[in-house]
């Protein structure tokens, strides 16, 4: 890499000219600010914006690079430090090489203690293909090191490479950062949320906290929080931030939530109605999960050949409504809103009903079908939530009302 490339970069360092911004992280059940990952900018004096995906990848073609990343990690300690009481944990990324650099944590603990900063507050952020670089023994010493200070790791873009399992089970890893390319359908493709659902399925297992990023929706969001994500983050919350404006959202909300390290407590409804998923597909043409306290719902099964209409992850009110617009008349119209709809079965599970069924006519382009559906309600066991799973199948074949 040429050498005046380098001079530039620290000059720009020394000038002020790169800078940290800031995009935060919320808790995907409360939408309350809970972290935040620290992202490079580099701000010429003339205006230019220079993108990094221009001077990232040229840095980390060699060690160059680590004066960046130790830049970036001063800039996280003296926000926190400022942020006081405020303070919530911010994200650092590191390249691959910090993982042999010597002395890595004691160097990280020195900048803590630096600035008075606990621990905790700290993040750092290695990518799969980072780890996928260096021998697994080498990455293992790191990673403890980093652990035994109290720092934890999140593992960026994970899904995007093909990193070992053996990284996650045997590494001290806290977070599973999701890759935001999963996303990238808005959540609407089966194998697309099928990998999602492995992907939870798997953290959940291991007790690994977990971080969507890109999330741009609401379908995408309500479709995170189906599956018990932990953090979200994306343009759908906010844009990285310059400094001075992340430090008027963090004050503007100083309790931040804290972590739960109640393993049964972290144990999602995701594992559940998975199980109950497997036992019932067979019967039924569709199969529906929701939270009716989130008002928010995915598309678990659906078979080949039966159309929803609806999107496969998005607002319950919004499927009511469009289902009530497919009703084939008044009366089955009126029933589905009286027996289904979302204040309908918040008002039956209050009654103390756990389960609740009607049958309906819809109409298709092939005629009317006559559906079952059945809905199981119960209560989150950790949370004021109210959950739902419906069932429905076709109990009569369509009648063409088009005949030939």
């Amino acid at each position: 890499m040429n050498s005046s490339f380098i001079n530039e970069v620290i000059a720009a360092i020394e000038s002020r000219e790169i800078k940290a911004y800031y995009q935060p992280q919320y808790d995907a059940n409360t939408g309350r600010l809970v972290s935040a990952e620290a992202l490079v900018r580099w701000e010429k004096a003339n205006g230019e914006i220079v993108s990094p995906d221009s001077f990232i990848p040229e840095l980390e073609k060699t060690e160059a690079i680590n004066l960046l990343d130790w830049f970036m990690a001063e800039e996280v300690c003296r926000t926190i430090h400022e942020l006081g009481e405020a303070a919530v944990p911010i994200a650092v990324n590191f390249s691959r090489w910090h993982i042999r650099e010597r002395d890595f944590s004691r160097k990280l603990n020195s900048l803590l203690s630096t600035y008075g900063i606990q621990p905790r507050m700290f993040e750092v952020e290695i990518t799969e293909s980072a780890m996928a670089a260096v021998e697994f023994s080498i990455i293992q010493e790191w990673a403890y090191n980093v652990a035994d200070i109290g720092v934890s790791i999140a593992i960026d873009d994970f899904g995007a490479g093909f990193t070992s399992l053996q990284f996650v089970k045997d590494l001290p890893v806290n977070f599973l950062k999701i890759d935001k390319a999963f996303l990238a359908d808005n959540c609407q493709d089966d194998r697309g949320r099928g990998t999602l659902e492995t992907v939870f399925f798997f953290a959940n297992k291991l007790n690994l906290s977990t971080i969507a990023e890109g999330v741009e929706t609401i379908e995408q969001l309500k479709f995170m929080q189906n599956m018990d994500c932990d953090r979200v983050q994306g343009y759908l919350f906010s844009k990285p931030l310059k400094k001075e404006d992340f430090l008027v959202i963090a004050l503007m909300d100083n309790q931040p939530t804290v972590d739960d390290d109640n393993f049964l407590k972290k144990q999602g409804t995701f594992s559940t109605h998975s199980l109950l998923l497997k036992a019932i597909r067979d019967e039924y043409d569709m199969i529906i999960f929701g939270n009716l306290y989130k008002n928010s719902y995915y598309l678990m099964h659906q078979r080949d050949g039966v159309k929803f209409k609806a999107a496969t992850a998005g607002v319950i009110d919004d499927m009511s409504e469009a289902t009530i617009a497919m009703s084939a008349d008044y009366d089955s119209g009126k029933k589905y809103r009286d027996t289904l709809s979302r204040p309908a079965l918040i008002k039956a599970f209050n009654e103390g009903k756990t389960r609740v069924e009607c049958e309906v006519n819809i109409k298709t382009e092939h005629g009317v079908h006559e559906f079952i559906t059945v809905v199981h309600l119960m209560k989150h066991p950790y949370r004021d939530d109210i959950l739902m799973i419906g069932m429905s199948r076709t109990v009569k074949n369509p009648v063409d009302t088009n005949p030939a």
